[in-house]
């Protein structure tokens, strides 16, 4: 099972479930998009390795679009990414719109994930 979760400038996160790992196909109408552009933040929360790193995708173009929105968390993963691997943007660069990440769930993770939800439905037991 996969998480995709999608950062939203100014409306925080929504993770969606699938049984496969997502595609791009899958993650246009998430982005709003139709070319993605794949980089790396710092994101343990969502990372499956151990050093906290993950596979971020956005919009190529986001920067060109009518309404641009900075995503101020993605953005500082992404600088925090920059720091511990000696990267380097541009000064004052960011990541603009909406942001999707990637996470294998592994069978006690969901298995954490349903008594989660359990617990946010029915109250804590």
């Amino acid at each position: 099972m996969y998480k995709l979760h999608i950062s939203v400038p100014l409306d925080g996160t929504k993770s969606y479930d699938f049984k496969t790992k997502p595609t791009f196909e899958d993650m246009y109408g998430y982005l709003d998009c139709d070319m993605i552009q794949i980089s790396t933040g710092y994101l343990p929360e969502w990372s499956n390795r151990k050093d906290g790193y993950t596979d971020i995708y956005f919009d190529e173009e986001g920067k060109f679009k009518e309404l641009v929105i900075p995503n101020k968390h993605i953005t500082n993963a992404w600088y925090k990414w920059q720091e511990k691997t000696g990267h380097q943007s541009l000064p004052g660069d960011y990541i603009a719109g909406k942001v999707a990440v990637i996470q294998k769930m592994d069978a006690s993770q969901v298995n954490n994930l349903d008594k989660d939800t359990d617990k946010k439905q029915f109250g804590a037991r």
